[in-house]
């Protein structure tokens, strides 16, 4: 998880690895653990150390924004370099900073919560299940092999044409539930099945409740990447990252960034995983943090 928050927020803010990044990666820790509490803002209360934590976070990202500004003072800029110098833009619509660093903190959630524990339950569910992992090994040794006869770089769109790379990301998706649920408005009258959803009230759709139906996969509970050769991921019955006008904008950065390190982990190591547990409640979670036993391949 540290990995990925340190590559994200580099990509956000341009902030590098130090003190200053690990103080960052505190105040946000502290700031997570707040999003899934009782609603009591009360000194002392998880609620209460959570806004405080983003406030000490914003006044650091405000403070990049404030010497980004600066430096475009006196040197008029140049090309972007990450996404405060982006949302910033010519100037001619220019964001306060407290919006740009509002924005950048929300950006910041996947990379502590959603992609690390995506790759973390991937790595749980390959090690339970040898055949997916000797076929995922094959797949991306053909890529690597190719790729270096040649002599050239892996592209975006080389991890994304792995076909069984995307089979376990998906399913690992699907039977995780990283994201257990959005929250959604009903904008009018909704009749659901006999139940009447009056026009205004506040609806969760919970994800875990429709991808583990048996109704819709045979065998939900069980790892089987190799049932995605036929479903089709586009229908309502696979929502992970939402759906419709919400889509999640980091639906394929989410995939890229995981069938990175599934790439480099299946072609350059082997690891032995210990027994860890998952816990679903508030969050997401191994309960031991999922200790694996890393060697580099010969």
């Amino acid at each position: 998880m540290q990995i990925v928050f340190q590559i994200l927020v580099r990509a956000l803010i341009g902030l590098e690895a130090g003190p200053e990044m690990q103080q960052l990666k505190q105040q946000f820790q502290e700031f997570i653990v707040g999003l899934m509490s009782l609603p009591i803002k009360l000194p002392g209360t998880r609620l209460y150390r959570s806004l405080q934590a983003k406030k000490r976070m914003a006044r650091v990202v405000q403070r990049i924004i404030q010497e980004k500004r600066r430096r475009r003072a006196l040197d008029g800029g140049g090309a972007p370099r990450d996404a405060i110098d982006v949302l910033m833009g010519d100037g001619s619509e220019e964001l306060t900073d407290e919006l740009i660093s509002d924005n950048m903190i929300d950006f910041m959630i996947p990379a502590e919560d959603s992609v690390p524990v995506l790759i973390t339950l991937a790595v749980k569910f390959l090690s339970e299940c040898p055949l997916a992992l000797q076929q995922l090994e094959e797949e991306n040794m053909q890529l690597k092999m190719r790729k270096t006869d040649l002599g050239e770089t892996l592209q975006w769109t080389d991890y994304m044409s792995l076909s069984f790379t995307q089979h376990v990301i998906t399913e690992t998706l699907r039977i995780g539930n990283i994201i257990s649920g959005i929250m959604r408005k009903a904008v009018r009258d909704v009749e659901v099945k006999g139940h009447l959803i009056p026009k205004g009230w506040r609806v969760f759709m919970y994800f875990r409740s429709v991808h583990l139906d048996d109704m819709l996969y045979e065998d939900p509970c069980k790892f089987n990447p190799w049932r995605w050769k036929e479903k089709d991921m586009s229908t309502s019955s696979f929502t992970p990252f939402g759906g419709g006008q919400r889509l999640c904008p980091g639906l394929d950065l989410a995939r890229l960034e995981a069938s990175i390190f599934l790439h480099h982990l299946v072609t350059s190591f082997r690891w032995v995983a210990e027994e860890d547990h998952i816990v679903n409640f508030p969050t997401v979670r191994l309960k031991g943090g999922m200790p694996i036993r890393v060697t580099a391949k010969d």
